[in-house]
Formats: structure tokens, sequence, C-alpha cells
């Protein structure tokens, strides 16, 4: 039948005169003529064979590739159709996508114990980038490993030089010449270099890209017979043509052991136009599995790529290039990628998984990572699932883009500073105009702090929800669910003339943030209305602005939106001032007040049913460490004294103060809650944050944030594990001028086991990714934002999301 249907597929398509050509590889002859080839009893066997006669295809013929089959090598795209007579590249018969295969298996492995074998490769393959066992993709063997401190980097004890790190583990000299360092530079940088020498722990290498060693970030080694020791790693010695791989209890003769040996799958002229892919499996590209290098109205559609050393599709100087209902799996650099001059592109209705997932295999410097990434003019980008991106889920430039009602699901889990959808334009500023990003569904970005100075704390990674960054300018926010945000929901920096309307944030570090630096122009013509901005831990705020220029009128305005506080610490928002080198926290009263944004803004708070991190309990009442009177000084803008029953009174001299309480009690490795009640004599913020309690006070945790009022608030907030060692102290910083804080039977609780804080439906935030209309039931009665009640039911539109709460009996 599927035999039958694309035959009608291609009838219908094409004039009945053009031809069909036939392959296959198991049952095809390569000595058979054009005119047998035509007919599916004699087709012709090889890509070799194809290729000489693609030359000769004519407008409107079709080349059918037989379903179950694998065809080893690289298909030539060296002929273009017609408007009305595409040339077509498909299937025919039953079973599976006919696969085109850049994959070769090893045979012939030799031992060399402690787990290690080895077999020698093809003569004609070069550097290996992809190894499969068993059809499942592994990472080169590294020192040391993924499961280690820190996810397996080290730290320079020093950098000599930029082309040199030092760490006291390198022993004895020329240990690790020829091996790979793999180093991250910043949070959105990893490079691969060759190290060329060592000396003692110093060891050098050739850099990969015009960034430098960074203090504070880490380094890994790869590609090196020493770094093998965990079930599936690999290394190449590719002066003695060998393959090396760790197999734990495992005999290679019983697995699949295939290598990549071809670089590109698929590949076009310069100049191709008017052609077709449709229902090819494109598996074991060594760099890319489809090269298209320009031309116009290419189409690839129903088909999968899967196991691409490098990108999945590359494109540049194509017109008209659509993408569709396709799959791309494990591409280990990007997934789809439109480098430079191509022009409205259509992506749609594709699932990519699996980008930039293994740090050390991807490509150096900038522009890596991404799961689609186009810098092109009039693309439309819709209904992808991205699930798994290394760095960037969606990233666009360009003008007239439309980036509407994709999934996003899990990015920046590799590399840092990007976002599940994120727009840069630099420096050259453009001028990019007509960009909307409409309708989307974008959902844990947790960050990557391995090999970063933010390994072991618990401050947020820099992964961000929809990121428009340096110059970005003209676009419309509107309609999207983002959540599950390591550090900022949606992140405007140095930005001018967007509108962020009607948008669902919920748990993210910051539900909004802006930012202005020498890096580009000053915010500007900003509108921020009608979003639903939800808190819902005691270290997340609703606004952050960072500058050295306040001037909120010029940078635009927020106001209609409804805050909603889950955490019972309320709702703030934050400045960091970058001319003063100060921070600020602000009530919604004082915000109104310095910023005069949110005017007719609402905030919401839902009643606090526990502390402030679902899922954590307390241990026992003996595991309870009182604050001591004694530990507690005023380290700046107050007066601190003691009162009776163990209550502090802290009496503002400044606009903000500062109070330091030591943690005898304090050990590395748990984690504890800080309890306390509060009020104050007006409105105020209260940051708690730990800290090392001697130099260099380095912050080790992120800010948890409670604002305070004239009632008596009780206070429980969390912080997580620390692995830092030292003596350890909690900082105090209220936002209250002259007003005066009490605080009262302040505590430290270490935490154990967990527990569930909330019932599991507590809450409901409810996401439909999908093209239809979806029922979804509910457990009880349900009120959303606005009041409304829903119940047994609800009918959610397609890449809609919506916030409800449980009605309280």
């Amino acid at each position: 039948m599927r035999f039958l249907w694309m035959l009608g597929w291609i009838s219908t398509a094409l004039p009945l005169s053009a031809a069909n050509y036939y392959l296959s590889s198991t049952t095809g002859d390569d000595g058979h003529s054009p005119s047998q080839a035509q007919d599916p009893g004699t087709p012709w066997q090889s890509l070799e064979r194809l290729n000489q006669f693609i030359p000769e295809l004519a407008p409107g013929d079709s080349v059918l590739l037989k379903r179950g089959d694998v065809f080893y090598g690289t298909l030539q795209l060296r002929k273009s159709g017609s408007a009305d007579k595409p040339i077509v590249f498909a299937s025919y018969g039953e079973g599976a996508l006919p696969v085109i295969t850049g994959l070769s298996s090893l045979t012939g492995w030799e031992s060399h114990g402690s787990d290690i074998y080895s077999a020698a490769l093809p003569p004609a393959i070069g550097r290996i980038q992809v190894v499969t066992l068993n059809g499942v993709p592994q990472a080169m063997g590294r020192y040391p490993n993924s499961d280690e401190p820190n996810k397996g980097y080290l730290t320079p004890e020093a950098i000599p030089a930029k082309n040199q790190v030092s760490h006291p583990g390198f022993q004895p000299s020329g240990n690790w010449v020829g091996a790979e360092l793999v180093m991250r530079k910043n949070h959105w940088i990893i490079d691969r270099q060759e190290i060329v020498s060592q000396e003692g722990s110093t060891l050098t290498f050739l850099p990969g890209s015009d960034y430098e060693p960074k203090k504070g970030y880490g380094f890994f080694i790869q590609n090196h017979r020493n770094t093998l020791d965990q079930h599936g790693e690999w290394y190449q010695d590719e002066t003695n043509k060998r393959l090396y791989l760790c197999l734990k209890e495992s005999d290679p003769d019983s697995l699949k052991i295939e290598v990549s040996g071809i670089e590109n799958l698929v590949t076009t002229l310069p100049n191709t136009r008017h052609v077709v892919l449709h229902g090819l499996h494109l598996e074991g590209a060594n760099a890319t599995a489809l090269l298209i290098r320009g031309g116009s109205h290419f189409r690839f559609s129903s088909g999968k790529i899967v196991h691409a050393g490098e990108n999945g599709i590359l494109a540049q100087n194509m017109d008209h290039l659509v993408l569709e209902n396709s799959e791309i799996r494990n591409a280990y650099n990007s997934g789809i990628y439109l480098r430079s001059g191509n022009f409205q592109a259509t992506i749609r209705d594709n699932r990519i998984e699996n980008t930039f997932v293994f740090p050390g295999m991807g490509q150096n410097g900038d522009n890596n990572g991404f799961a689609i990434f186009s810098v092109s003019d009039a693309d439309t980008i819709a209904q992808n699932s991205i699930v798994r991106a290394g760095y960037v889920g969606i990233g666009f430039r360009g003008s007239r883009t439309l980036v509407k009602n994709n999934l996003v699901d899990g990015f920046c889990l590799t590399k840092g500073d990007g976002g599940g959808i994120y727009s840069y334009t630099g420096r050259s500023n453009p001028g990019y105009t007509e960009r909307v990003v409409r309708g989307n569904i974008v959902r844990n970005g947790d960050g990557a702090r391995e090999g970063t100075p933010l390994q072991g704390t618990d401050i947020p990674a820099p992964a961000e929800g929809i990121y428009l960054d340096d110059n970005a300018e003209q676009v419309l926010v509107t309609d999207n669910t983002v959540y599950g945000i390591a550090n900022r929901g949606i992140y405007l920096h140095n930005t001018q003339h967007i509108t962020v309307r009607n948008n669902l944030v919920f748990d993210a570090g910051y539900l909004l943030f802006l930012a202005d630096d020498e890096l580009g122009q000053p915010l500007k013509h900003l509108q921020f209305s009608e979003n639903i901005l939800i808190k819902k831990e005691a270290s997340q705020v609703g606004m952050g602005v960072r500058s050295g220029s306040f001037d909120f009128d010029a940078m635009g305005i927020s106001d209609k939106n409804h805050y909603l506080d889950l955490s019972g610490t309320g709702i703030s928002f934050f400045t960091q001032n970058t001319q003063l080198k100060s921070d600020r926290f602000y009530t919604h009263e004082a915000w109104k007040n310095a910023a005069k944004w949110e005017a007719t803004t609402m905030i919401a708070h839902y009643p606090a049913q526990g502390s402030d991190t679902p899922g954590t309990s307390i241990a026992s009442s003996s595991a309870v460490v009182p604050i001591l009177k004694g530990g507690a000084s005023c380290t700046g803008g107050c007066q601190l004294s003691w009162e009776p029953e163990g209550q502090i009174r802290i009496a503002g001299t400044d606009e903000t103060s500062e109070v330091k309480i030591p943690l005898s009690g304090y050990r590395p490795g748990i984690g504890y809650q800080v309890s306390l009640s509060g009020s104050s004599s007006g409105e105020a913020v209260m940051e708690l944050y730990l800290r090392q309690n001697g130099a260099p006070y380095q912050k080790l945790s992120a800010s948890r944030v409670v604002v305070l009022g004239n009632d008596q608030k009780q206070v429980q907030v969390n912080f997580n594990p620390s692995p830092y060692e030292g003596a350890t102290a909690l900082i105090l910083k209220l936002f209250q001028g002259k007003q005066q804080t009490i605080l009262r039977n302040l505590k430290l609780v270490p935490l154990s086991e967990k527990r569930q804080k909330h019932p599991a439906d507590f809450f409901v935030l409810a996401t439909n990714p999908g093209g239809t209309t979806k029922q979804l039931p509910l457990n009880g009665t349900y009120t959303d934002i606005s009041g409304r009640e829903y119940k047994q039911t609800i009918a959610l539109a397609p890449y809609r999301g919506i916030f409800l709460l449980k009605e309280i009996e």
C-alpha cells in the first residue's frame, strides 16, 4: 500500500511523461541500463551508479529508493528541476524508510586487557566523529569522567598564557600530548584544542577559537587512550588507524560497533533548484547529513536524520527552503543551521532531539549548539518540537521572521548564556524589523553550572526562557508559555522597540529581566502588559533591571500585568546600578514610586502552605541550631539590638541595612532551612543568602527574597547543599530605609528526606504542545488568574498554556 500511495503522490505531483528510476541495495544491479532501472524489478544497486546518472535526469523525473534497504555513501544532487517539474527523491515498497548511511561496522577486535579492545579502521576513514554501539552514540573517553565532581571539569590552578593551563594532577611530563583539551572559555563557549606539549603540570595547546582561557572556568581531556575506563568510551589512534574502545563485561563480537566514514550524506551544487527529498533516512554523517550549498526551492520532508557528527542540516544561499515533518536526532553540533544568504525558509512540524549533548563533541567558537538557527530574512519557524538542546532551542536573526507554536523542552544543558528562543543582532545592527515570537511553549531551561565559577553554588546558571540579546529590536513577544527556567523567564538585553504582551511566565529566577551595558544600545521603547507572572520559590523575583542610567521613561512602560506569589514570601522588584555598583530590592509600592511602572498591575498571594521549596522536609527538632545572640552583627546601614525572647531589632540608618550571622553549626554537603518570623514598621524587602565568612567573601547561594510588612510573617527558606568547607555566614540585607525590622525565632534547620509540601493538585500548569484543541481532565474545581472557574475538564487551544489554582475548601 505504501508503494501504491507513493506512486499516487508522485503521479499527482508530476506530469505523466516523467520517468521513475529505482534503486535497491538488496536486489539491484548497477549493470542495468537506464531503461531497465525504470522498472522496480530491475533497479540499480548503489549510490555510486545513481550519482553517475543524476546529471542525465530531466525536470519532473523521480528517483525511488527501496524501503528497508541501506545505501552507503553520499547522494550528490547535481541536477535541478523546474517550478512545475521538480526532481523528486523518494521511496518505494514496504517497510522502514530507505537509509543513506555513513556508518561502517568494525570487526577483528583485539584485546589489550583491562576491558580495552582495538580494531583496524578502513584506510579511507579520516578523523572519526561518530561511534555507535548497537545504534547508541558514544562519547569519547574523557578524564575526569562526567560522573565525577563538577561533572568532570577540572579548574586550572593557573593560566600561564592564553594557550596554557596548569593543574597539579598532570604528571608525568608528556602524558597527555596529542590528546584534546576541552575547555569552557565562558558560559557559551566550549572549545576543543589539541595538546601539543606538557611540561610538568602545564599543558600547552593550539587555541580552538579567539576566546582565551578564563579564571574559574574548567576543562577536561579527551581522545587519549589513558581516558578509557567506562563502558563505551573510545579513542582514535589516527597514526596507526585504529579505534580503541572500553567494553565492560561485553564481547565486542557480540555488539554492532559502527563508525562514521562519510563526511556528508546528501550534497547539492551551489545553484540547485526545485528538488524534493521525501521520506529518506540519513544516518551517521561524520560532518553534516544534508549539506545545501545554494539555489532555490529545495524541500526535505517526512525524513529522518540520525547521528550527525556536526550538523543535521546546513544550508546557505538557498531561497525558499522547506524543511518539514522530519526528525533530527543526535546532531553533535546543531540540528538545523541556516548559515547565510538564505531567504524565506519554512521550518515546520519537525522533531529535533539531543543536540550538542556531548560537551566535547561540538564545534569551536560562537553559533554552535542550536537545535534550529537561522540568520536569514522572512523565515517561518513553526510547530517544531525541540527536546534536549545543549545550548539554544531556536535562534533567529533577520527581518520578517515568525517563530510560532513551537515546543522547546530542555535547553542550555551543556552551555549557558542562551535561551529556549534566542535572537542576537550584535554591533553591526542592520536594523531588523517585523519579528514575531508567538504562541510558543518554552520549558525546563536548567542551565549548566559545571566548569564555571557557579559550580558548587545554587546561584542560577544563565539559562533564559525567551532571550533577546545585543541590539535585537522590533520584536513582538506574545501568547507564549515559559516555565521551569533557571535564570530569567523573559530577558531583554540591550534591546529597543520590543513588546512583551499576554505571556505566561512561571517558576523562573527572574520572571522578567531587562539590562543594558556597553555591548549594545540602551533600553528604549519597551512595553510590558497583560502578562501573567507567577513566583514559585523564595529565590524568585518579579522583575529586575540592570543599567547604568535608570531613565524609566525612555525605557518604556510596564503595567496591567498580573503577579501571583505562591511562596508566601511576596513579590519583589530589583535594580542593579552598574554605575554606582549597587543593588536594591523594592516592594510593589516602592517600585511604583521609583519606576512609575506597574501602577495598575495586580499582585495576588496564594495562601502559603509551608516552606518555599516543594518536596523537602526538616529533621527532628533536636537538630535545630538556634542563631545565637552574640553571633550577629550589623555590617552596614543599621543599628542592631537584641530584645527579650530572642528578638532582633534592626533599625535602619541608611537605605540598605546589612546584618551578618556566622553559622557555627553549618556543615558542607547538607541542605538547610532558615526559619524566622519578621515584621517591619513599614514595607521592606529582606534578602537572605549564604556567603563565605572571610575573604574573598564569595557568595555561596542564590538570594532568597522576602517582602515584610506590619503584620508578623512566618518565613522558611531553604538553601541547597554547598561543598564549601570553610566558615559560612548568613547575610541579611534589608531594603527598608530608616524603618525598623524585628526578627524572631531565627533558626538554622538541617533538611532531611524528601516529602511533598503541597497536595499534588495544589495547582495545575496545563499546556497543549500540539496542533489541535485538547480536553484536559481536572481533579476538582480550579480558577485561573482572573477568577474564572473550571470543573472536570478544560479545553486548551493549540500551543497555549494556562495556570490554575485549586479552590481551597
